[in-house]
């Protein structure tokens, strides 16, 4: 143990006393409760300088607090927690018996966004989470080589039994290589909205009236929040604020089908075809109007969640702290907000890329040329993978085009239409704030319309585009 004035006044020679024990024990794990005394960043000069960076590595930093009034402790602690708490990885948070967490827990997102939050009930995932390490710098060099060996191991197998597997991998390098920059472009457009727009602007400028509040919603759309998982979370404020159910509904379907990074993407993926622009524009502003106009029809009561908890899927919620709302604070906590969203978007795209290498082998001829199966049947199979596939919109076109050869046009617009409106992702968002009843009708309501309009739009010649 030391204490406060040992940290103070002699923080190195703490370091060389731990040292020292190192040197004479060996042990494989070190655990360090650091009170909250001093600055997180304390520990991490004594640990980290000179000999002791040779032999120490923090591998994990866990914040621990009672949920008991978690909103006004840590700020009244100042600074000092607030550095604990950006530094941490994981946080476990200890609630009475048979209590749930409260809403305490939102201020430990507001200092860390991607911390992970555990509670009484979490016991053995939060053990397992603290007890599990990442692969030290010295096995890359050899995890690199063995997947280097087995890649070529199973291409060799693969290639044997006829899967001609090289033009799968590269069939799905060319995909990725063009649907990463607008991914990067969408994040990085979505975090700058997240951090420096005021959380109630859209909400002051909403007007109430319907028609005015339809023109607005779609207008709002095309400038606002390029994602669906940043349009969920303004849609639940949208509608606590009392904008018409109408509106915000067509708001929070049609942003991420219009707005300027999923036109460029679309523009790009689709060889600067404007039909193809305009049938995706069109058909997303009309399927989402429609359905919004559906809910002046039996307009839902009590429809919200009582206190409930935000899914942190993937913007979350990156509000500053007062003591840090600088420039340079939003600046850094814009690049992680889209270094999370990246990365958690990122695995969906890459599903979906996946899939798509492979769906472009694995139909029959009769379907790759378009004449073997019914156009619906198409439509309802893409729309089918646009919701499993969770992709972001602003990546979904480059996965659309590589499937355009096997399907008929009318069926890959509908999955660029109905794909940024309601998929797994945004189901799961949408139940964290309301009751089931609400998103089921959202679902159906949604898909019906889309599909409807779709169909139609087939039967008229799919306005003449062609692929």
């Amino acid at each position: 143990m030391f204490s406060k004035n040992q940290l103070e006044q002699i923080p190195f020679r703490v370091a060389d006393t731990i040292l020292k024990y190192l040197d004479k024990h060996s042990p494989d794990l070190i655990l360090i409760e650091w009170n909250g005394m001093e600055h997180f960043h304390k520990l991490e000069e004594m640990l980290l300088q000179f000999s002791a960076k040779a032999v120490v590595s923090i591998e994990k930093v866990i914040y621990v607090a009672e949920d008991t009034g978690l909103k006004t402790k840590i700020p009244d602690a100042g600074a000092v927690t607030f550095s604990q708490i950006a530094g941490s990885d994981c946080a476990f948070v200890r609630t009475k018996e048979h209590q749930h967490i409260t809403d305490d827990i939102g201020i430990l997102y507001n200092c860390n966004p991607d911390i992970r939050v555990f509670t009484n009930r979490k016991w053995d995932r939060f053990i397992n989470r603290i007890f599990s390490f990442n692969m030290q710098t010295r096995f890359w060099f050899m995890a690199v080589i063995t997947a280097a060996l087995v890649y070529m191991t199973g291409l060799s197998l693969l290639n044997g039994f006829g899967v001609p597997a090289g033009r799968y991998v590269s069939i799905f390098l060319g995909v990725f290589l063009q649907a990463i920059p607008f991914l990067a472009i969408g994040v990085l457009l979505s975090s700058l909205i997240q951090v420096y727009l005021q959380p109630d602007w859209i909400q002051r400028k909403f007007p109430r009236t319907i028609l005015a509040g339809q023109v607005f919603a779609v207008i709002a759309g095309f400038c606002l929040p390029v994602c669906d998982c940043a349009s969920i979370p303004v849609f639940k404020s949208l509608v606590k604020k009392g904008v018409p159910m109408p509106a915000a509904v067509t708001f929070m379907l049609v942003s991420p089908v219009i707005n300027p990074v999923v036109i460029l993407s679309t523009w790009f993926a689709f060889n600067g075809n404007y039909r193809m622009i305009a049938a995706r524009c069109g058909l997303g502003i009309l399927c989402a109007v429609l359905c919004g106009l559906t809910y002046l029809i039996k307009p839902p009561k009590d429809y919200l969640l009582e206190d409930a908890m935000p899914v942190q899927a993937n913007c979350g919620d990156y509000s500053l702290p007062v003591e840090e709302n600088t420039c340079l604070s939003r600046f850094f906590l814009m690049t992680r907000h889209a270094q999370n969203e990246f990365f958690s978007v990122g695995k969906f795209l890459l599903t979906g890329i996946f899939v798509s290498t492979l769906f472009q082998d694995m139909i029959p001829f009769a379907v790759s040329a378009g004449g073997g199966t019914a156009p619906w049947k198409a439509l309802l199979l893409m729309m089918g993978m646009a919701f499993v596939l969770s992709l972001c919109s602003s990546s979904d076109a480059v996965v659309a085009r590589s499937m355009a050869g096997s399907l008929p046009v009318g069926a890959i617009i509908g999955f660029l239409v109905f794909g940024p409106m309601m998929d797994i992702k945004n189901a799961a968002m949408l139940l964290s704030g309301f009751k089931s009843g609400f998103v089921a009708r959202l679902f159906v309501t949604a898909f019906l319309v889309c599909f409807i309009a779709v169909a139609l739009f087939m039967l008229w010649g799919s306005g003449g585009i062609r692929i």
